[in-house]
Order: C-alpha cells, then sequence, then structure tokens
C-alpha cells in the first residue's frame, strides 16, 4: 500500500513538472518584452562601453526588444552581434521570469594605443587584437616609432601589459618608442630623461634596477640631472649628462 501511494505521489509530481514547463513555455510565447537591462562589468574607469554604446548597436542592427514578443527575439543572433563588436570580449543574453531582455557584457579592455610611422592607430587589447580608436579617448600608455601590428603583439605587448597592470610604471611610463634599429625607449612622466631599455627581452630585471636606482640614486640627487638612463647593459645602469657617462 505504502508503494502504491509513493508512485502515486511521484506520478503526481512529475505531472506537475511536465504541466508547469509546458504552461511556462505557452506563456513564454506570448509574453512581451517589458525592458532591456543591461549589465557592463570589468570596465575601465569612467568606461568606454556603456549603456547608450549598447543601446546605440541594438538600434544600428534594428533590434528594437521593447513591446516585441520574448519568443520572437533572436538571442543567440543577438550575441554575436554584440560579441562582433570590436569594444565588446564577450556578451550574455537571456529573457528573465519578469519579461525582461536582459544584456550581460564585458568589455575588451585595451592595455596600448599605438601609431605606427605609417599613420596607423589603434589599440591593442591582452590578447594582442586590434581596436580602433574612433570616438574613443581612452588614456594608455603610447608606442610609436618603427611598428608594425605583428612587432607590437610579439615584442611590446608583454612589455605593454606590465605596464598597465603595475600602478608605478603606468602613471610613470608616458610612451613606449621603437627606433628605426628596433631599439626600446620609454619616455617617462616624471623626469627628464630618456630610458633606454634595448631590446624587451628580461625587461622585468631591467625595470626592477630602474626602481632600485629612482629610489637609491635619483630621489637623492634630483629627477633631472641624466639626460639617459641606459639599461641595455648587463649588470650595470649608464647614465648620461650633458657631456659625460658615469657607469653605476
Amino acid at each position: 500500500m505504502k508503494v502504491a501511494i509513493k508512485i502515486t505521489l511521484l506520478l503526481l509530481v512529475v505531472g506537475y513538472l511536465i504541466f508547469a514547463i509546458v504552461e511556462f513555455s505557452q506563456r513564454t510565447e506570448e509574453r512581451v518584452c517589458e525592458a532591456v537591462d543591461i549589465e557592463i562589468t570589468d570596465s575601465l574607469e569612467g568606461g568606454f562601453v556603456t549603456e547608450d554604446y549598447i543601446h546605440g548597436i541594438l538600434t544600428k542592427n534594428k533590434v528594437f526588444a521593447e513591446g516585441k514578443k520574448l519568443s520572437g527575439i533572436d538571442i543567440q543572433g543577438l550575441e554575436e552581434t554584440l560579441k562582433n563588436d570590436p569594444y565588446i570580449d564577450s556578451a550574455r543574453c537571456y529573457c528573465s521570469a519578469a519579461s525582461h531582455l536582459c544584456i550581460y557584457i564585458i568589455p575588451q579592455r585595451p592595455v596600448l594605443h599605438v601609431i605606427q610611422n605609417n599613420g596607423d592607430n589603434y589599440y591593442l587589447d591582452g590578447s594582442g587584437a586590434t581596436m580602433p580608436v574612433e570616438n574613443m579617448n581612452i588614456d594608455l600608455c603610447l608606442a610609436t616609432g618603427n611598428i608594425t601590428k605583428d612587432y607590437a603583439k610579439k615584442n611590446l605587448m608583454e612589455l605593454a601589459k606590465f605596464i598597465y597592470k603595475d600602478e608605478f610604471w603606468d602613471k610613470q611610463i608616458e610612451q613606449i618608442h621603437v627606433t628605426d634599429k628596433h631599439e626600446i625607449e620609454l619616455y617617462p612622466r616624471v623626469g627628464e630623461h630618456v630610458i633606454i631599455l634595448g631590446t624587451p627581452d628580461n625587461f622585468r630585471e631591467k625595470l626592477e634596477k630602474l626602481m632600485i636606482f629612482y629610489k637609491n640614486g635619483l630621489s637623492k640627487t634630483g629627477w633631472n640631472k641624466y639626460s639617459i638612463i641606459n639599461l641595455s647593459y648587463d649588470g650595470q645602469i649608464v647614465c648620461t649628462k650633458k657631456d659625460n657617462t658615469k657607469k653605476l
């Protein structure tokens, strides 16, 4: 008897679940989108991808969700449209129980602004993907000089990400310049000197040496004593004054 009761209860529960799923599905077919909720996360401070920007993409692609049946909204197509935007890293869209179209956005995070000698002007994100600069004003380290996109990805990306993520160097290094000989020069915001990095090899060790020199040297002698600080030599820093060279 107890077994029969259990089986009956189980059948009732299963039946209810099937009914609820069918009912919910039917209601979804008839439900109308009441609003569009946009959430943007992991953006830059004062982010360049805003709700207005997302609404602009929706309008440009003639996605007018409000007042439209939820069943008529191409969720997958909308996600692809958003992810194809050069400033968006990922997008997730779904319809909520409250009949809202919910859009969740993670923007791309540029780490370097590049202006090549040939005039090409673009941002690079952490993966090396290019992003257009039109209508965007992002305060980033600028790379100039004898650069191609391939060179920037292979030789400048790790340095740029290091500078971007480090609180001190992000504020101190304003520009990376690549000479015709593909030697890297760094231009700081504080101090009237040029930092010769040479090749990007072992740039962490080179900048660590420079940090020690900043703390133990320039903090005592003054930030404008040298015109050139050369980090390209193994085991030493070569500093150039107006008319002489001093090895440390």
